[in-house]
């Protein structure tokens, strides 16, 4: 399941216009907790993390109102309770499993 209420475009378009910088999207019912270089999600929904560090192309900054956005090479990582980021490597651990 995705975010609701078309914020997966505006996330993808906010990082297509400063690839360097991750987007992270949050459900409802759903947080992330800062620990050291990174994060740890908590909650019932999923965290989006968008990294467009190595996007190749887009026309977010000639696109038109009624124009459909392109952009290539990006990353998306979703995340579910007990999954966490690293920050630095920008790369998801996968969080602990029931036993």
């Amino acid at each position: 399941m995705l975010p609701q209420r078309g914020r997966p475009g505006r996330l993808v378009g906010a990082v297509a216009q400063n690839p360097r910088l991750l987007g992270i999207g949050l459900d409802e019912d759903t947080a992330v907790i800062a620990e050291g270089g990174g994060f740890r999600v908590l909650g019932s929904g999923a965290v989006y993390v968008v990294d467009g560090v190595r996007e190749s192309y887009t026309n977010v900054s000639e696109q038109k109102p009624d124009e459909v956005m392109s952009v290539f090479d990006l990353k998306l990582h979703i995340l579910s309770e007990g999954d966490s980021y690293e920050l630095e490597s920008r790369r998801p651990v996968r969080g602990r499993t029931a036993s």
